[in-house]
């Protein structure tokens, strides 16, 4: 089914994102949309078969439908299998919104993931993210998932997409449990095959002219410091670094040289275990830089010295949000105690846990370990026994 769709305005992002409508669009090439497949995850983003939905007809995977609005009353396609397919034009400096439904029913999930599509590659997901229902917070997702056609494949681990100069970013996706209507639920639609309520949710793709951002390294716990590297902004034009998502408070601000380059170090911030992005923004030319990293968990003994019989704090960085930490000695191996992690992934501070240095200690540097009982990330701590 071919279509022709016409974006909607930009949505204001705050300041930095304005000078976009200043931007010549024809200056810039374009990106297509071909493929979008939603499905139940678990608490990390991987595939759980339960339920999925997608816009390929043919195929015995329940069909996913977008709109223009929530009331489904400007369907981009369907109603029909055979209708189910999609190819959206995105262009730099425009916002996509749509609203996202089903033709089957709905049915109870805790977690619920996102794969998108880009240029008629519908075996490689550009953006991979997953969120819980009812929550417009969602997290890049490089578990297992889903290609289009419903075949198992990791996930991108990113909120963008780059090709050709156009960078695409996902700031807005949610899904919604079951309830009764009207609202932000479950809901009948008309044109929708069958009488069952559907899933009903949304997504938001905003289109940038692409700059590039590199970084020192690739994963690393938080606290780590990391050297970015941008280039293809504007010449002496400020530009900001932003964590997660681009509407954050900037990590950094940096001024590009003649050249349209800059070098900054800055500190990983505060992250759960997994992926996460770090953007550039161009404040002047509105143009993007997006690189990908990796959170992985770390601790820190504090003090990081005692004696046998002594105590000290574990603090622990980077673990799956909200999951419970065990904490143990490394040799002879015994557990010291179990911590929760914050929705951050840490527990420090007056969350940390006290563990107590075992009496048959060796003297010198040991090791103590913690292991996410969720995500089965590994953080490893030292401390010094007197």
């Amino acid at each position: 089914m071919s279509l022709t769709i016409i974006p909607r305005p930009l949505h204001r992002l705050g300041l930095f994102v304005s000078v976009l409508l200043l931007l010549p669009l024809s200056a810039y090439p374009q990106t297509t949309l071909t493929g979008a497949i939603g499905f139940a995850t678990n608490s990390i983003g991987a595939y759980t078969p339960v339920y999925e939905w997608n816009t390929l007809g043919g195929d015995p995977i329940a069909d996913l439908w977008l709109a223009l609005n929530p009331d489904a009353t400007s369907p981009i396609n369907g109603p029909s299998d055979a209708e189910a397919g999609i190819s959206i034009p995105l262009q730099v400096g425009n916002s996509y919104k749509y609203y996202i439904f089903t033709a089957g029913p709905c049915c109870a999930f805790s977690f619920a993931g996102l794969n998108m599509f880009f240029d008629g590659n519908n075996s490689t997901p550009g953006i991979s993210v997953f969120g819980a229902p009812n929550s417009s917070s969602f997290l890049p997702n490089s578990s297992s998932t889903l290609t289009l056609q419903g075949a198992s494949m990791a996930g991108s681990g990113s909120t963008s997409y780059s090709s050709g100069g156009v960078i695409v970013l996902l700031t807005g996706y949610e899904m919604h449990t079951p309830a009764t209507p009207p609202g932000d639920v479950c809901q009948y639609f008309a044109f929708t095959p069958g009488d069952a309520l559907s899933f009903f949710g949304s997504f938001t793709l905003h289109v940038f002219p692409a700059a590039a951002l590199s970084l020192s390294q690739t994963s690393g716990s938080p606290g780590t410091s990391l050297t970015m590297a941008g280039s293809g902004f504007a010449p002496t034009e400020t530009v900001t670094i932003h964590a997660g998502r681009i509407g954050s408070v900037p990590i950094s601000t940096i001024v590009t040289d003649e050249s349209g380059s800059f070098t900054v170090t800055t500190r990983e911030p505060q992250h759960a275990y997994g992926p996460m992005d770090f953007f550039a923004l161009g404040q002047t030319s509105g143009k993007l830089g997006a690189a990908n990293f990796f959170v992985t968990p770390g601790l820190i003994m504090n003090p990081g010295s005692g004696l046998p019989g002594g105590t000290t704090a574990a603090q622990g960085f980077g673990f799956g949000a909200g999951e419970t930490v065990s904490v143990y000695w490394d040799n002879p191996r015994q557990l010291l105690g179990t911590a929760t992690a914050n929705g951050e992934g840490s527990f420090a501070g007056s969350g940390g846990l006290t563990i107590t240095i075992p009496a048959n200690a060796s003297p010198g540097l040991n090791a103590v370990i913690g292991i996410g009982q969720t995500t089965n990330a590994t953080g490893i701590g030292k401390i010094e026994v007197k």
